[in-house]
């Protein structure tokens, strides 16, 4: 990121539900000096209010969209999801679910709706590097997973398995909670280790730190509240949504980048700090791949 742009573009992480029915998790980020600081954090459903959420009008931004944003299979797998599974599910655990046409998250095209009110506001879809050189480009929207964000960010040798689905049913309801509970914990634990902490870093580490203090005190003590599983679906959505955040400012100040996927068949991008997945550097823009 340019000394032009810095501090100026808002941070926005949206982890976006298939449905409006289900909360979509959202939290923006703004940097303050070399760190960030969470300005707010916020479930809400309808396409309506997530857009007038985002403000897409006001200023400039980056917004990091856990959802797919764009669908052309019919059946099967993304190309993105085929390449995610191959450098994260084994051994990490980490593989994206798929998505076509013919499954819910391809009917609802939620994501393909964001990004056409965000275009509709100057939005841009970032798909290669080409999008990002010399950030001239001031309004910048992108398909990302956190689970492959935390498996970079976090060094993690598994996936968190904080959300519910990830606990085996078998288990007793009250069983079922403490284990989600547990893996909640777990994710806040490494938030505060990678993400807020500067005490163990060796000075050649370049990720920004969580600024301490006011809202994202107030989200990370959000899991020790929960009553119920409810209570811990909503916290999971908050939580993703700040990743998502995170995300969003990585690829701001000009961090490496995962690439997953192929131009105009939907790209996933993550940080990149262990050369797990191919970089983005390696996709073409549309130009490009049209000749």
């Amino acid at each position: 990121m340019t000394d032009e742009h810095k501090g100026k573009r808002r941070l926005i992480g949206v982890d976006l539900a298939w449905g409006e029915r289900s909360t979509t998790g959202c939290a923006e980020l703004a940097w303050d000096g070399n760190g960030l600081a969470l300005k707010c954090f916020k479930l809400l459903r309808s396409m309506e209010d997530i857009v007038k959420w985002i403000e897409p009008y006001r200023g400039d931004w980056v917004i990091a969209v856990d959802a797919p944003i764009i669908i052309r299979n019919e059946r099967g797998r993304r190309p993105a999801e085929d390449e995610a599974n191959k450098h994260y599910r084994y051994p990490f655990e980490a593989g994206p679910y798929p998505s076509n046409r013919n499954l819910p998250v391809g009917k609802s095209q939620r994501g393909g709706r964001l990004l056409a009110q965000l275009r509709e506001n100057g939005g841009e879809l970032v798909e290669s590097a080409a999008h990002l050189e010399g950030q001239r480009r001031q309004r910048l929207a992108f398909e990302t997973y956190p689970h492959i964000a935390m498996v970079e960010l976090f060094h993690l040798h598994k996936s968190i398995k904080y959300k519910s689905r990830w606990v085996d049913k078998h288990y007793p309801r009250e069983e079922r909670f403490n284990r989600q509970l547990k893996g909640q914990q777990e994710l806040v634990g490494h938030i505060r280790e990678h993400l807020c902490s500067s005490d163990a870093r060796p000075s050649s580490d370049a990720r920004p730190r969580l600024l301490p203090g006011g809202k994202i005190d107030e989200l990370l003590s959000l899991p020790t509240s929960c009553r119920n599983r409810a209570d811990l679906g909503r916290c999971e959505d908050l939580l993703d949504g700040l990743v998502c955040a995170y995300t969003a400012a990585w690829l701001d100040m000009g961090g490496d980048l995962v690439g997953l996927g192929k131009v105009r068949e939907g790209v996933m991008i993550a940080p990149r700090l262990r050369e797990i997945g191919p970089p983005l550097s390696r996709l073409t823009s549309d130009a490009e791949s049209a000749q």
